[in-house]
C-alpha cells in the first residue's frame, strides 16, 4: 500500500479491545484480504482470548461490516469535500475522488462492494453508510440539472449512470484491466468527460457552440 493511504476511524465507547481490533484487521485486510480475516487469528494476534472479541463482534461478517462502514465514512468524507461550485468540475471532481478511493484501498473497496462476504439487507448500518456515500453523488447531480447543465432526465437515471462509470472504472482499475492514475493520470477524467457530453442539456451543448464561433 502507499505511505500515503489515510486513514480510517474507529469510534467505540467499550474501551480499547475493538479499535485494537478494528485497526489490526484493517492492516490484514489491506495487506491480504478479507479472507485470512478471523476472529481467532486476531486474537491470537492481540493476545486476546477470542471470547473477549466475541464480546463486541457477535462473528467474522459483524466484524467485517465495520470495516466496510468505516470505508464508506471515510469516502463520504472525500465526496462531501468536493466544491460544488461549477457543476461540470464537481461531477469530474466526484469521479476522480471515487476512484482515488479504489486505487488507494482496492482490498477494502472490494469488501464493501463486492456483496459476496456482506451481501445487501444483511447489515442496516453498512447499507445505511453505503447510502449516505451514494446521496453525495445524487445530490452533485441533482444539482448540476438544477443549473441545466444536465438534461432533464430523472435524478435517478443520471445518478445511476454516473455511478455505473465510476464503480466500473474503479473496478477495472484495481484489478489490473486498466492502467492506474499513476500509469494514465489523464484517463479517469477523460472517461468521464464523454459522459458528461452526453449527459449535458442542448442548450448548455449550443451555447458551447456559439461560444466558439
Amino acid at each position: 500500500m502507499p505511505n500515503n493511504t489515510p486513514s480510517l476511524k474507529f469510534a467505540y465507547h467499550h474501551g480499547d479491545l475493538p479499535k485494537q481490533t478494528l485497526d489490526l484487521a484493517l492492516k490484514t485486510l489491506r495487506e491480504l484480504g478479507d479472507a485470512a480475516i478471523s476472529l481467532r487469528a486476531l486474537a491470537k494476534q492481540l493476545g486476546v482470548s477470542a471470547p473477549a472479541l466475541y464480546r463486541h463482534f457477535s462473528d467474522r461478517d459483524t466484524l467485517l461490516a465495520e470495516l466496510a462502514i468505516g470505508g464508506f465514512e471515510a469516502l463520504t468524507d472525500r465526496l462531501g469535500a468536493v466544491d460544488q461550485t461549477t457543476p461540470r468540475t464537481a461531477l469530474i471532481e466526484i469521479g476522480l475522488v471515487y476512484v482515488k478511493f479504489a486505487q488507494e484501498e482496492p482490498n477494502l473497496y472490494r469488501l464493501m462492494f463486492g456483496g459476496r462476504v456482506l451481501p445487501l439487507g444483511a447489515h442496516p448500518r453498512l447499507d445505511a453508510a453505503g447510502k449516505r456515500a451514494f446521496t453525495v453523488l445524487e445530490n452533485t447531480v441533482s444539482n448540476a440539472r438544477q443549473l441545466g447543465y444536465l438534461k432533464p432526465s430523472p435524478v435517478s437515471m443520471t445518478t445511476a449512470a454516473a455511478w455505473s462509470l465510476v464503480h466500473g472504472l474503479s473496478q477495472l482499475t484495481i484489478d489490473g484491466h486498466l492502467p492506474s492514475a499513476k500509469a494514465e493520470p489523464t484517463l479517469t477524467e477523460g472517461v468521464l468527460s464523454l459522459l458528461l457530453d452526453g449527459a449535458r442539456s442542448d442548450t448548455r451543448q449550443q451555447s458551447q457552440q456559439d461560444s466558439n464561433l
